[in-house]
């Protein structure tokens, strides 16, 4: 009688850990919750006006160039640090760009160890900065290392990046 009693109680503990365990499968509707979840927040405490500026930042202008298609962006800037003999030519290609200025020389100080010795750090009338691994008086160069700088690249990019910027002067 003891053995037929441990028996269904070992029976009734496997079918109710199986229920749970069912019960804990992934789903897709879970991820879609998740992600929807995680989208919400990072916009979280961020005005309209805010949120446009961040979209329209990451859909970059496209050039065409020798038949193919290159983010190309022209605005006014001016050299922080860095550049070749300490200058800034017209074109940069930009590997990040950030609000604070901490965080830029940040970047801008890996790059010049990870193999960039000519990075440039630049900034707009808004004190936006923008940390290059180089800068160029040549768009072909700039193609070239934009080109190469998508396999290996010492700062952590995102999506949009890299990409050239060209100074208006």
């Amino acid at each position: 009688m003891q053995k037929m009693k441990k028996l269904y109680l070992t029976m009734a503990a496997g079918v109710c850990l199986t229920a749970a365990l069912q019960g804990c499968k992934t789903t897709e509707e879970n991820y879609q919750r998740a992600y929807e979840i995680a989208k919400a927040k990072k916009t979280e405490g961020l005005t309209a006006e805010e949120v446009a500026g961040f979209k329209r930042e990451t859909e970059m202008p496209k050039t065409v160039y020798k038949g193919d298609s290159i983010p190309l962006k022209v605005m006014y800037v001016s050299r922080v640090e860095g550049g070749e003999n300490g200058r800034s030519a017209r074109y940069n290609v930009i590997v990040a760009s950030f609000r604070q200025r901490f965080n830029a020389m940040s970047a801008f100080g890996r790059l010049k160890e990870g193999g960039y010795p000519g990075a440039v750090l630049l900034a707009d009338k808004d004190q936006r900065y923008y940390v290059g691994a180089v800068s160029t008086a040549s768009l072909d160069s700039a193609v070239t290392v934009m080109g190469a700088l998508k396999d290996s690249c010492p700062v952590a990019m995102q999506p949009s990046y890299p990409y050239i910027l060209e100074n208006a002067r």
